[in-house]
């Protein structure tokens, strides 16, 4: 199966202490089966991350909307990390991803 890859780049938020978790987030538009390639410097492969998604409005607020969105497989690398996402809809929507790594 080929997907499509979107390239994006992680705004980090939060870094608490060395063993803390780190926190960040992207924005795009989209639907259907895609990749997510999120780059952030820090990222090796040992790296531990956990991502989870969700439809914003205008405002980037989050919300529930009428898509059913899945988070499938996560794949750390050196720079960064690879994220298989499912937004079941018809058309772009605009979501956020969160990523928690440590």
């Amino acid at each position: 199966m080929t997907l499509q890859t979107i390239d994006t780049a992680i705004e980090p938020t939060a870094r608490r202490a060395a063993e803390a978790i780190s926190t960040g987030f992207a924005y795009f538009d989209t639907y259907g089966e895609v990749i997510i390639n999120a780059t952030l410097g820090s990222f090796t492969p040992s790296t531990l991350v956990t991502v989870s998604i969700v439809e914003v409005d205008h405002n980037n607020a989050p919300m529930i909307g009428a898509a059913r969105m899945t988070v499938h497989n996560i794949q750390p690398y050196q720079g960064g990390v690879q994220t298989w996402v499912n937004i079941e809809w018809n058309s772009p929507l605009r979501v956020r991803v969160s990523y928690f790594w440590q």
